[in-house]
């Protein structure tokens, strides 16, 4: 018999004592603010929801992080909230339906994940983000990143690198892909940047050299906007198929970078939410900070599976790694 000890804590949760927790409200109180500044109105939605509803806004790969319990009371499976915008898609589609578009909201709360990976290590993660539901096109796109722009700016304690891509550019290309190649191995290999291994697993599969050329150009394609586009322009000239998801993101880049706060960055091999963004797709960093401080992105097939099909975008905010980022460069230094 395992011996629990008496001050134990499950793995990947943690506690705050009294100092970081008032880091954590201040920042709360910051980011709540930017956003109700930028337009954007406050909503809460539960703890936990019925599985097989939650579920439908999320992913394979999401629903195999989600902590499900049976409720003791009727036998409802139910589960903890991995993420909190399929939570608002059912909200705009059911209590909210009759408001019209575009909502502009905003919310502050826990998000909960099974660890899959080493490289995620928390299992219970702060998050303070927005939602823009109803409009679409480069104009919504923006004032999203804008909006994610400025709070972070007022809020952070260095500088912060926004990385922006499109999904459109790879699902482009690997949607010609024979079913020979495997999937989950390759997009593995696309997500780690491993340029070398992308173009192996397609060999090794039978994909010609003239097919597995422009997926491994894509991996390789980061960095300051100007020459990044110029690259992609050029490889669009040989691939038509990248011309409209390269089309939107030139537009967003052009839109976005007069009064931008953030040092841009573009990549162009950008895996994030595959399955579940539909256009431009972003992270921000942290000088310092070993996690991405923010992610967002559009998803415009999210609210139909809801019964109400509008556009939307947003982004969240991790909230704990950007307290430790604070907490840190606000620490006394212990040097003589």
């Amino acid at each position: 018999m395992t011996t629990v000890p008496q001050r134990a804590t499950p793995v990947g949760v943690r506690d705050y004592t009294p100092e970081l927790a008032d880091a954590f409200y201040t920042l709360q109180g910051e980011l709540m603010a930017a956003f109700k500044g930028a337009g954007y109105t406050p909503i809460i939605t539960p703890t936990f929801e019925l599985a097989a509803v939650f579920e439908l806004g999320i992913g394979p790969e999401d629903a195999a992080r989600v902590l499900r319990f049976v409720d003791p009371q009727n036998g409802d499976v139910l589960a903890l909230r991995s993420d909190i915008t399929p939570q608002i898609a059912r909200l705009v589609s059911g209590p909210m339906r009759h408001v019209a578009p575009p909502l502009r909201l905003s919310y502050f709360g826990r998000v909960f994940r099974l660890r899959q990976h080493v490289e995620f290590q928390r299992r219970e993660v702060a998050q303070a983000g927005i939602e823009l539901i109803g409009a679409s096109g480069a104009a919504a796109d923006i004032e999203v990143l804008r909006v994610c722009d400025s709070a972070l700016a007022a809020v952070s304690p260095s500088p912060v690198v926004l990385s922006l891509g499109h999904v459109g550019l790879l699902r482009a290309l690997l949607g010609r892909l024979p079913e020979t190649v495997p999937l989950t191995a390759l997009r593995e290999r696309i997500r780690r940047k491993d340029r070398a291994g992308t173009l192996a697993i397609l060999a090794e599969a039978g994909v010609s050299t003239a097919d597995a050329a422009p997926i491994g150009a894509l991996v390789g394609m980061h960095g300051a906007p100007g020459p990044v586009l110029s690259a992609a322009a050029a490889l669009a000239e040989r691939v038509p198929a990248l011309r409209p998801a390269l089309a939107e993101l030139e537009a967003v880049v052009s839109g976005l970078v007069p009064g931008l706060a953030c040092e841009l960055l573009l990549d162009l091999g950008e895996m994030l939410g595959f399955d579940y963004y539909t256009g431009v797709v972003f992270h921000a960093y942290l000088d310092g900070a070993g996690s991405a401080v923010a992610s967002g992105g559009r998803y415009d097939t999210l609210l139909a599976r809801y019964g109400r099909d509008l556009p939307a975008a947003g982004f969240a905010v991790d909230g704990e790694v950007l307290t430790e980022a604070r907490a840190t460069r606000n620490a006394p230094s212990n040097a003589v």
